[in-house]
C-alpha cells in the first residue's frame, strides 16, 4: 500500500486532499487510479486508511475519503539534530537516513567552518527529501525541518534540553571527552536531547568552548575522525539504539 503526506489543513470532513509534488507522485509516478486504497499520514501522528475516490483529471489534487484512523503518540526522548552546514549537497543524505533512524527535529547551522548558505530551492528540496523518508520508512510523526539559524542563535535554546551533546573530532584526545554510549547510560530519563555536530572540519575551537561553557557535554564516536554526514548518521543510530526508540 503506497504512502502519501498530507498536512493537517488538507485534512477535514473524511476527505484528504492531495495537492503538489504527493498529487503529481500519486497521478503520474504509481499511477494511482479511483478506487485504490492508500495510506496517508499528517505528519502529526495520525495515520489513515482511505480509497482514492478522484485523482484529479479536472484539477490539480486528489481526493481520499478516509477509511480507517489511527493515532501514534510520540516516544520519548525527542531528538534534535543542529547540523552544521556542510559543501555540496550532503546534507540532503543526512536529513534522509537521520529521518529514517528518528530525529524528531533538524536544525541547519551556521557556523565559522560552514561551506554553504542554501538557496529557497535547495531548502523546499530539503524538505521533500524529508517527507520522502517519513513516508518510505513509514513513520507517524514527520520531523520538523527548521529554517538555517547562527550557532550562537542554537546556544540559546539549551534550557530546553535535558541533554546536549556537541559531538566535534577537535577534542577526541581532551581529557574530558567522553564516548556517547558511556553518556548516555549515565542519563536514561532525558526526555529531550540536543546533538550538535559540526560540519567539515568541526566546530571551531571558540565554538566548542562556548558550547560547553552553555552546558553541552563533549562526546566522540571512537577514535576514527568521521565525515560529517557519517558523524550524524552513527550518532543519532547511537541515541536511537541506547534509548530503543
Amino acid at each position: 500500500m503506497h504512502t502519501f503526506y498530507v498536512p493537517p489543513s488538507h485534512i477535514s470532513a473524511n476527505i484528504a486532499v492531495i495537492t503538489d509534488a504527493e498529487h503529481h507522485h500519486l497521478r503520474n509516478v504509481r499511477r494511482i487510479t479511483p478506487g485504490e486504497t492508500v495510506r496517508i499520514i499528517d505528519g502529526q501522528g495520525n495515520v489513515y486508511t482511505g480509497e482514492v475516490c478522484d485523482t484529479g483529471t479536472k484539477n490539480a489534487s486528489s481526493e481520499v475519503r478516509m477509511l480507517s484512523h489511527e493515532f501514534h503518540p510520540r516516544v520519548p526522548p525527542s531528538m534534535t539534530l543542529f547540523q552544521g552546514l556542510p559543501k555540496n549537497d550532503k546534507m540532503a543524505l543526512i536529513l534522509q537516513k537521520t529521518t529514517e533512524i528518528g530525529v524528531t527535529q533538524i536544525v541547519p547551522l551556521h557556523t565559522e567552518y560552514a561551506l554553504q548558505k542554501p538557496s529557497q530551492n535547495r531548502y523546499q528540496r530539503w524538505h521533500r527529501v524529508v517527507i520522502s523518508a517519513t513516508k518510505q520508512c513509514q513513520r507517524a510523526w514527520l520531523p520538523e525541518l527548521c529554517d538555517p539559524q547562527t550557532f550562537q542563535a542554537s546556544l540559546t535554546q539549551l534550557d530546553h534540553f535535558s541533554l546536549r551533546l556537541l559531538l566535534n573530532p577537535a577534542s577526541n584526545q581532551a581529557s574530558h571527552t567522553q564516548h556517547i554510549r558511556e553518556v548516555l547510560r549515565k542519563t536514561p530519563q532525558a526526555t529531550t536531547i540536543a546533538l550538535f555536530v559540526g560540519p567539515e572540519g568541526g566546530f571551531s575551537d571558540t565554538e566548542a568552548t562556548i558550547a560547553i561553557e552553555k552546558g553541552c557535554t563533549p562526546v566522540t564516536l571512537g577514535t576514527n575522525i568521521l565525515r560529517t554526514e557519517t558523524a550524524a548518521i552513527v550518532a543519532v543510530a547511537a541515541i536511537t539504539y541506547e534509548y530503543q526508540l
